[in-house]
């Protein structure tokens, strides 16, 4: 919850920074409005995406009834998933690791081979 918290900070300071933006583009154009178009084009959209993106986070964000069993029962099943992700990387770790012993010996085999030629072929 905590990223989405950071995240909902960053896009209401990404938020701000583009109204700021805005008001000085809309200052510079004075008068003429064509003067700025595609800039107030521009910065009409970033606003109405960042505030979609802020919308999309501020419902991401868990409601106050939400049990405190629920959360447990969710902590259980995410510690669970962890471990069985953590045997499987051991597992993945460990066919890698007899892979590259299989490598080193073939390799071995190769170099010895070739040092028998390259004796056989000279002598």
């Amino acid at each position: 919850m905590a990223d989405r918290i950071t995240q909902l900070q960053e896009e209401a300071n990404l938020l701000a920074s583009y109204m700021c933006d805005s008001i000085g583009i809309l200052q510079n154009t004075g008068s003429d409005p064509k003067k700025g178009k595609s800039d107030i084009a521009l910065f009409s959209k970033l606003i109405c995406d960042t505030c979609s993106n802020i919308n999309l986070l501020i419902d991401s964000l868990p409601t106050e009834d939400v049990a405190v069993s629920n959360q447990y029962e969710r902590l259980v099943a995410l510690l669970k998933e962890n471990e069985e992700a953590d045997e499987e990387l051991l597992r993945t770790k460990k066919l890698a690791e007899r892979q590259l012993e299989l490598i080193k010996e073939a390799s071995s085999h190769i170099t010895c081979t070739q040092l028998k030629i390259r004796t056989a072929l000279f002598f």
